[in-house]
């Protein structure tokens, strides 16, 4: 091991936290500082001279190879790891920190880390997110263990909060158990770095209140998967009271800006009239902007990127005249005004096949055109009210989706 002997080396020597220095080629300590070789004292042991027999995961050079290349490409920036220290096994924490030839590691022994610990080294993201309880949960084991704060909210008494997920969910309004787990899962699964996710949860009083969930990746496995989320969750029942009576009087869907389900039906109601009486040709498209089934598989932010992208395109290509609206998470409406079928198969046909520009911007955008499936109706051929079109352009659309069809005249 080299000695300190200028300013850096000296402030390395004496910083508070046990750190290591690790060569990034062979894998060796190239430094250690005084709290982790005092760490090893208090276990009467040698510092290691190398990752490999450091750490209890790694069973060769390659194993170290493997885990440096994580850490400089910013996927691991902390872990949970055994070290041998003599012949006992240490469960630590270590955060990495590159710098080029070289690894700084410091280690945080977890083996009797509590929520205490953790609400004390996270107090200011705590502050920062003014969130009013706090849990960790170890997904290896499904252990959750819950601060006094969430306690209070629930009515509960501590050792009665929920301590694993199944127990979690039993709490959760039956109707947001699914979101709520998928959106969890999803930021296990993408190996996330947060997720939000609001849903109403049961009190001891069995009256529901709403919350708001913000979870973050707190550690990581060494192969970077997650090993804890840390959460922070608080009470918005008024602002969801506010947002219900809100909602009822709201025009556009909130991801795309786009009319939603009911502002479209009292506009597409006034058009149908107006087809009626200047016996005038109305035609309606339903497009499926998922038809490939690719977005359920991406992360929350990305699908609603893609869907963003994907509606603006749309709405870009229909003409002043036309209504556009959302009526599913990955379906839009649109009714085109005095139009023949045959003049609407041309103007989604162009929609379906971008100019190389447009492609670009979707595929920036997250969005696929291939993914785009039409279905048209036509009035009165298909239906005399609103309702009869959306179903008759829903039939097309699911007959060109099984087909793997772009556009289907219904």
């Amino acid at each position: 091991m080299k000695t300190a002997k200028n300013p850096f080396e000296l402030a390395f020597e004496h910083m508070p936290t046990p750190a290591f220095i690790i060569e990034t080629e062979t894998g060796k300590l190239h430094s250690v500082n005084r709290g982790f070789a005092l760490f090893f004292e208090s276990f009467n042991a040698k510092p290691s001279d190398s990752w490999m027999t450091l750490s209890e995961e790694a069973n060769s050079l390659k194993d170290w190879q493997i885990l440096c290349e994580k850490i400089q490409n910013g996927q691991i920036d902390r872990c949970e790891n055994l070290l041998r220290i003599g012949k006992k096994l240490v469960n630590t924490q270590l955060e990495f920190h590159p710098m080029g030839e070289y690894i700084l590691a410091c280690v945080y022994n977890t083996d009797h880390m509590d929520l205490v610990d953790a609400e004390n080294t996270l107090l200011k993201f705590a502050l920062t997110e003014s969130s009013a309880g706090l849990w960790i949960w170890e997904t290896d084991s499904d252990l959750i263990s819950c601060s006094k704060s969430i306690a209070v909210l629930l009515g509960l008494p501590q050792d009665k909060t929920p301590r694993s997920t199944q127990e979690w969910h039993s709490l959760v309004h039956p109707d947001d158990v699914k979101n709520l787990d998928r959106v969890v899962t999803e930021h296990v699964k993408h190996r996330q770095s947060y997720y939000e996710a609001e849903y109403r949860i049961r009190k001891s009083d069995n009256e529901y209140m709403w919350v708001k969930e913000r979870g973050r990746t707190y550690t990581k496995n060494i192969d970077g998967s997650i090993k804890k989320v840390i959460g922070f969750f608080e009470d918005i029942s008024s602002q969801k009271a506010l947002e219900e009576h809100l909602r009822n009087q709201a025009t556009f869907d909130e991801l795309t800006g786009l009319l939603n389900r009911g502002a479209a039906l009292t506009h597409f109601k006034k058009q149908l009239g107006l087809a009626k009486r200047q016996y005038t040709p109305l035609t309606m498209a339903k497009i499926n902007l998922d038809a490939t089934g690719r977005l359920p598989e991406l992360p929350m932010e990305i699908r609603n990127l893609a869907i963003q992208t994907s509606a603006r395109h749309v709405y870009k290509n229909m003409r002043e005249a036309d209504v556009l609206a959302r009526v599913e998470p990955d379906k839009l409406l649109l009714l085109l005004p005095n139009t023949s079928v045959k003049d609407a198969q041309v103007l989604l046909q162009n929609m379906i096949d971008p100019t190389e520009d447009e492609m670009k911007a979707l595929i920036d955008g997250k969005s696929d055109p291939l993914d785009f499936c039409v279905g048209i109706a036509a009035f009165p051929e298909d239906g005399e009210t609103i309702e009869e079109l959306a179903q008759s352009a829903n039939e097309a659309l699911e007959v060109g989706r099984q087909k793997s069809l772009r556009i289907v005249i219904n």
